[in-house]
């Protein structure tokens, strides 16, 4: 597996465990194509926007903990937000979190062939590594590069998917940039016993297999689940020769308990094993490349209410990962991380609002070795960084108000003060209208500071950035449309640009962008639109970041019949600028349009058939220069429910 894409920088992923929903009774407010102009006018046609009805619960409820670390209610949330539920997951039967998250509003994919591959993701035209990635709100990027691997995160594991575009490090820290996801793993809700198998297999000798137990008892619910999926994959490269597989096997075990109405206590373990095959190794002479890693993540929580209007939550969490390569039959390094959290968080339920002081610690270790690293290796292999934060959220009448602030000690390069104010007003009752303005900043990863390939930087200084937002939406009976308009400016980008590549504070960027968002949900028919235009530029250079499109787009529609369900979805994007993956001179690739078909029939209570055709039009096109993707793709399998 790659470790670096070619502006040094990587896929990016990684918050807090979500507690249950006793906050909630204190919420003051609960008292060959080319997406062109012309086809993205056409797209935009498919969003209704002349429909009007009564405001509907259903959305009004949907409720979300990652904005600010506490259940709310998303329509409270001043934030740019998307929750993608288990239902939906099912529904969409995507093959990977990559292929659910792919061109939804400001989020890009760039991957270097099959599952496995090296992964970025790009939230609103930042860098890789700009994403702040969480699994139950712990993060779970590799302490050596800030990165967190894809292969390591199954869907079939994941409950519900919780995206925050924009900064937030004034409640997480360092690396929320661009936004946050949170992975919240599948737990027990309906009381008694229950147990789903499926088993699934398609095209390049794909099976999948996932089992899932739950049952709750009284104040006590437990859930297990149990994954594996391999598939022979396609070739990575272009100018490939063979087929590069992937295999991952996983569980994952939750334990949360009530004691009387005093106290929640959860408890979670996760692991993943991986195999998988890459091209392009040993300096790009060689296809027999071969990986295989493990990752470990285990969390608790303890919610107490000690009084009616305040509550404590104390959180540990530990994280591990660990990862090795072989090129060509010879010893490519090995890496393993280790993560410790601890962190303490009081919420004060007023008449004036809600209030929020927090403090947080994590530990980070690491043991590396490879045989290009120079003596000795990393000069230094650990850190720590403890941040202490303050939110307050406030509802008067029509007026929301929502500011916070937080201060982080990193021992290997120094502090870094961030905040936020977010506004919203309440036009009607269904319309509102806001504004942000927020600071955040990208701490160095060890690599930058102490590079054990000898070209290290420890004076390094963190990246910084300021983002401001307007924004206005509509939420009505059967349908909500969504506008979010930003400008992101970066400053002291780390960029190997020093003697003999060394990192250093240099570049800028500036981001701007808008974001549509629109849907209809029906009785039979839902449709979404997420549309995305941005101007990601460098402004040393003028010229746009690579592998950012200037303007991509996802429409997603379902059609409900007694007991079928049948669905699409088409997502495209424009041209973005690249590194030819041969002569690494500048290019260009394509822009692409992909149509995916979809379909599952409840032949009875317990038994479902589901089937899908990704590609269907088998389209040829490439995410990063000189790097396939996946061609028509069909996949059909079996759910059993008892």
């Amino acid at each position: 597996m790659n470790t670096y894409n070619t502006n040094g920088r990587a896929s990016a992923q990684s918050g807090e465990s979500a507690v249950a929903t006793p906050f909630l009774t204190r919420s003051p407010r609960l008292a060959s194509f080319t997406l062109s102009g012309a086809t993205l006018g056409s797209l935009m046609l498919l969003a209704p926007t002349a429909l009007a009805a009564e405001a509907s619960s259903d959305a009004l409820e949907t409720v979300q903990v990652t904005a600010n670390r506490i259940p709310q209610l998303q329509n409270d949330v001043l934030a740019s937000t998307e929750v993608i539920t288990r239902d939906e997951i099912d529904r969409l039967q995507a093959s990977s979190l990559v292929d659910l998250l792919q061109s939804r509003n400001g989020i890009e994919i760039a991957r270097t062939g099959p599952m496995g591959n090296q992964t970025s993701l790009f939230m609103r035209g930042t860098e890789s590594d700009h994403t702040l990635v969480l699994v139950n709100g712990q993060r779970v990027a590799n302490s050596a590069d800030g990165l967190a691997r894809f292969e390591f995160l199954p869907l079939s594991a994941i409950e519900r998917v919780e995206i925050v575009r924009g900064p937030r490090a004034s409640v997480y820290g360092a690396d929320a940039i661009g936004g946050v996801i949170n992975l919240i793993t599948r737990g027990g809700t309906t009381p008694g016993q229950h147990a789903e198998v499926t088993v699934r297999a398609g095209s390049d000798g794909t099976f999948r297999q996932n089992a899932q137990f739950s049952t709750v008892e009284d104040d006590t619910r437990l859930s297990a689940n149990i994954h594996h999926a391999e598939s022979d994959g396609f070739s990575a490269r272009d100018t490939g020769s063979e087929d590069d597989g992937f295999e991952a096997t996983g569980a994952e075990l939750r334990l949360s308990h009530d004691f009387s109405q005093r106290a929640t206590l959860s408890l979670g373990i996760a692991n993943t094993e991986t195999d998988y095959d890459y091209d392009d190794c040993n300096f790009g002479t060689s296809e027999d490349c071969t990986g295989e890693g493990s990752q470990l993540v285990l969390d608790g929580s303890l919610l107490t209410h000690l009084n009616p209007n305040w509550d404590m939550t104390v959180s540990v969490a530990r994280t591990r990962d660990e990862y090795e390569n072989t090129e060509a039959g010879s010893d490519a390094g090995r890496v393993a991380s280790a993560r410790n959290e601890v962190g303490v968080r009081h919420d004060f339920y007023t008449k004036v609002g809600t209030l929020s002081l927090g403090i947080d610690h994590r530990e980070e270790s690491l043991d590396a070795d490879g045989p290009f690293f120079i003596a000795g290796g990393y000069e230094v292999d650990s850190r720590y960084a403890t941040g202490i934060y303050g939110n307050w959220q406030v509802q008067q009448q029509r007026h929301h108000l929502n500011t916070s602030i937080r201060y982080d000690d990193d021992n290997r390069y120094g502090h870094q003060v961030t905040g936020g104010t977010s506004y919203a007003f309440d036009l009607t009752d269904a319309q509102q209208i806001g504004a942000s303005y927020a600071s955040a900043f990208k701490a160095p990863n060890l690599i930058d500071l102490y590079s054990p390939y000898g070209s290290g930087n420890p004076d390094l200084d963190a990246e910084t950035s300021t983002t401001g937002e307007i924004f206005w939406r509509l939420q009505q009976q059967h349908w909500h449309v969504g506008v979010n308009a930003f400008q992101t400016d970066i400053d002291d980008l780390i960029s190997y640009e020093g003697p003999d590549f060394t990192p250093i504070n240099i570049d800028r960027s500036r981001i701007r962008g808008v974001e549509l968002s629109s849907g209809w949900k029906g009785e039979a028919l839902s449709v979404n639109l997420a549309m995305t235009w941005q101007d990601p530029e460098d402004r040393d250079t003028g010229k746009q970041l690579k592998r950012r499109a200037q303007r991509f787009a996802r429409l997603d529609a379902d059609y409900a019949l007694n007991d079928w369900n049948f669905g699409a979805t088409l997502r495209g994007s424009a041209s973005r600028s690249d590194t030819d993956a041969d002569t690494f001179s500048d290019t260009r690739t394509a822009g692409y349009g992909v149509f995916d078909l979809r379909t599952n029939w409840q032949v009875m209570p317990n038994v479902k058939l589901s089937a899908k055709l990704d590609n269907v039009f088998d389209r040829d096109y490439q995410l990063v220069n000189g790097y396939n993707t996946q061609g028509r793709y069909f996949e059909g399998g079996v759910t059993l429910s008892f």
